[in-house]
């Protein structure tokens, strides 16, 4: 490795994995759910048709992503793998608590499988959902050592995200989620957050006019999606792009157009767009009778059940979490999985990323919008399960891996070790 230029390692760009099997598996990620509108089919809590698509389908992207793995590992050169390899070698203390959390996941796992907890149960929420794309974070410079020649395939991403929403809304079927729309991706939580993630993007480093009539038609679609935590994610992601002058100006007049925007759509069409506490009450004084989104009581009865959990404050499930229920809040959520020390080095994890992108915000775009990224997913995760939840849960390690991705004098450094 020694005799390995910079130049070298980044001429392996060309190479079959980086040019065609991670583009393509981009491309995949996003596409993927478009069968629940195509066919008619998804989960009940995501969508608004009553059965989900056969198992060996939702498997698929699993199936899919485990042989782009295996080819990544097999078909990369020595010098992609060797780079891989110093990069984890140069970071040690990271990667040991990354793999640290992973560890945990699998030992809580099989404590409460010991305790009869259910094996399917175990798989999913402790192995399966949360673990199944950290192996990106690990391994990403053999997939991309650059995101810049990737920059034309993502805005087309966009785009098509962009068509499919417009297919759904004038396609006179029903679709959404409680008058939600989720475009390509299905739901509209992940679309939500997919959204964010590119007017993060354009917003910070748009630089042609084809990047800035985009960014409109990302945040109707992000406003389409009525998330939350999606908004509440923008909100954060934005406030850590203040430090850009072109990023102030353009929340500043990103702001006023949206709230202009949203009174007049939510007084001209209040059932459609208005959040269920201010839909209920618009509604109810227009004598209007209307079915809301139950979520707001569901996620009260579930912190009900997280406090009889936990009010006792019993030190075995403090450390050794409880059985298994669904909670939104994806730090609950791992409280009930791994117990005190799951949520702190979770914690610890995502706060030592976050850290080092900021430090590194000004040597390159990538670190910065993929801090920007990072944050904003953490926060919207306060509501949703985003780790959970495919492809949010890909995109989150995919920031991960590019923070820790060397930058500046740590390529000279590596390059030459």
């Amino acid at each position: 490795m020694n005799s390995v230029s910079h130049s070298a390692i980044l001429s392996s760009q060309d190479g079959f994995v980086r040019r065609f099997l991670f583009p393509g598996f981009l491309i995949f990620s996003a596409c993927f759910y478009s069968y629940r509108f195509l066919l008619g089919m998804g989960s009940p809590l995501t969508t608004v048709y009553d059965s989900d698509a056969p198992a060996w389908l939702r498997v698929l992207k699993d199936v899919v992503w485990l042989a782009v793995l295996l080819a990544g590992l097999v078909f990369s050169n020595a010098e992609s793998r060797g780079f891989a390899r110093l990069n984890r070698q140069a970071h040690t203390a990271f990667f040991r608590a990354l793999f640290a959390l992973v560890c945990l996941f699998v030992l809580m796992g099989a404590l409460h499988l010991l305790y009869r907890q259910s094996t399917l149960d175990t798989f999913l929420y402790w192995i399966r959902y949360p673990l199944e794309y950290i192996p990106v974070a690990f391994f990403l410079p053999i997939f991309v050592l650059r995101w810049r020649p990737l920059v034309p395939m993502l805005l087309g991403l966009g785009w098509l995200s962009v068509a499919f929403l417009c297919f759904e809304l004038f396609s006179g079927r029903q679709m959404g989620f409680y008058n939600r729309y989720g475009s390509i991706l299905g739901s509209p939580n992940d679309y939500g957050v997919f959204c964010v993630l590119f007017i993060i993007g354009l917003l910070a480093y748009a630089s042609e006019w084809s990047h800035w009539l985009l960014l409109p038609f990302m945040v109707c679609g992000l406003a389409l999606t009525l998330s939350r935590s999606a908004f509440a994610g923008l909100l954060a992601g934005l406030c850590s792009l203040l430090y850009l002058r072109r990023a102030r100006i353009g929340v500043l007049v990103g702001l006023v157009l949206l709230l202009s925007l949203a009174g007049l759509l939510i007084w001209k069409f209040p059932v459609v767009f208005a959040f269920e506490q201010v839909q209920f009450g618009l509604a109810h004084l227009s004598g209007l009778d209307v079915a809301v989104d139950n979520s707001t009581a569901l996620r009260l009865y579930e912190l009900r059940v997280f406090q009889s959990r936990f009010g006792g404050f019993d030190l075995a499930p403090l450390l050794l979490g409880t059985d298994y229920f669904h909670i939104e809040s994806w730090y609950l959520a791992l409280f009930v999985r791994t117990g005190i020390f799951g949520l702190l080095l979770w914690l610890v994890v995502m706060a030592a990323t976050i850290v080092r992108g900021w430090r590194h915000r000004n040597l390159s775009q990538a670190h910065a919008f993929a801090t920007s990224g990072l944050i904003s997913i953490c926060v919207a995760s306060a509501f949703v399960p985003y780790p959970d939840t495919f492809p949010t849960n890909l995109y989150l390690w995919l920031a991960v891996g590019t923070i820790w991705m060397p930058v500046g004098r740590e390529i000279r450094e590596l390059a030459f070790v």
